[in-house]
């Protein structure tokens, strides 16, 4: 889908809050500081961008032009966005029972978020995060691919912060950085492009990533580049292209990848506790998703796939990226259109086109996550610890259910 956006630039900040909630409460996150400047002029670390409240008006038929055939637009069950904005307490209760129903008990928890051009208004959590312990909308969870958002914002905003561009060939710097010699002289036409949109070619690497084949991004890195690396090439999906992101990152700042992030992009956006772990590693705050023993699938993935994160930190960091939304936007305007995929199923650049809106989906172990934009300024994200749904994907018609039964078409808001 293509969203049509000029996009005025404001300095002022936006105050992100919580409304209504039903069985569990999300403190909201604190506001943003940012460090004044205009869109296309980057600053300090800590610059944002800020759009106007206004939402982009998008025709219907070219949205639904651009699904495949035989797909059908998510039916939003006749609730509007005032609806979910003036909610009360039965409403999001109604919402609850009803997702909760669909995802507990197949897994042993989930958490969800709801934000609404800009502000949360409900995030809930439902079953234990060990046993005994039940889940609390704080926790994290793994959010898996989820993490390529994350790591292409953060590239992108080097991007406009001056230190590349692009389309620069990058390839030799990162042979460098891991210190290998690469035998494919096409591995010097890679980009940052190429690597955010995974049309570098770069095979998939399940063995290397998920068999034990690399102790850590790096080691992964460098085993792909003292191999064959086609001179161009159309989409192929490899967690190989974020992981070279990552070690791109690092390599222009100086710092661990992680630090960057928290640096570019999550204390801007007040958020704090998210973090990257090995695969048998969990923290007081953070759900068990009960790996197998001896994987190390978290170490090698790195940037992309590592994180883990509450389902409200992942809504305000895609809101960060909407140009149709109130609130502090992470990148310019040239940037943020550049990151919008052109249709349903395409990949832009670190962002999945969805036939309601865009986001990205998240698969490992034991773990499911997905985070939509909505056309209609509604954006959730809701995160799983089990093995339901299969497909990650799938949430969308269960998040879809949960509003339709709990907003029904004419329902007044609470």
């Amino acid at each position: 889908m293509r969203r049509r956006a000029l996009l005025a630039i404001l300095g002022s900040t936006a105050l992100l809050s919580l409304a209504g909630c039903g069985q569990a409460r999300h403190t909201a996150p604190p506001a943003p500081q940012f460090v004044g400047g205009e869109a296309g002029a980057p600053g300090g670390d800590a610059q944002l961008w800020q759009v106007t409240g206004a939402r982009v008006e998008i025709d219907p038929a070219e949205v639904a032009a651009d699904v495949a055939p035989g797909e059908s637009l998510p039916d939003d069950a006749g609730w509007s966005v005032a609806d979910v904005f003036g909610a009360g307490d039965e409403a999001w209760a109604a919402f609850d029972a009803a997702l909760g129903r669909r995802l507990v008990p197949a897994n042993w928890a989930a958490g969800v978020a709801v934000m609404v051009d800009g502000q949360v208004v409900h995030a809930a959590a439902f079953g234990e995060r060990a046993v005994g312990e039940p889940a609390l909308p704080t926790d994290r969870f793994r959010v898996a691919s989820i993490s390529k958002t994350i790591t292409a914002i953060t590239a992108l905003r080097l991007v406009a912060g001056g230190q590349l561009t692009l389309d620069e060939p990058i390839g030799n710097r990162l042979a460098m950085e891991v210190s290998v010699l690469a035998r494919d002289p096409d591995v010097g036409g890679l980009t940052l492009r190429r690597l955010l949109a995974h049309t570098t070619g770069f095979a998939k690497h399940e063995g290397t990533f998920f068999g034990g084949g690399a102790a850590s991004c790096r080691d992964a890195l460098a085993g792909a580049l003292t191999g064959s690396v086609p001179p161009a090439a159309s989409y192929r999906y490899s967690n190989m292209n974020y992981c070279a992101a990552g070690v791109l990152i690092e390599a222009l700042t100086g710092k661990p990848y992680e630090q960057v992030v928290h640096e570019q992009l999550l204390e801007p956006l007040g958020i704090s506790g998210m973090r990257i772990t090995a695969t048998d590693e969990v923290g007081t705050d953070e759900i068990d998703h009960r790996p197998s023993p001896g994987r190390n699938f978290m170490e090698t993935l790195g940037a992309a796939g590592a994180w883990n994160a509450t389902p409200a930190d992942i809504v305000t960091i895609v809101n960060s990226i909407d140009p149709a939304t109130a609130g502090p936007k992470a990148l310019p305007a040239d940037l943020l259109v550049e990151m919008q995929p052109h249709g349903v199923g395409q990949y832009g650049l670190g962002l999945i086109g969805y036939p309601g809106g865009f986001g990205h989906t998240g698969t490992i172990q034991n773990a499911h996550s997905m985070v939509l934009a909505q056309l209609n300024g509604v954006t959730w994200a809701v995160t799983v610890a089990g093995q339901y749904p299969s497909e990650s994907s799938r949430l969308a018609g269960i998040v879809a259910g949960a509003f339709a039964e709990a907003f029904p078409a004419g329902r007044a808001a609470a």
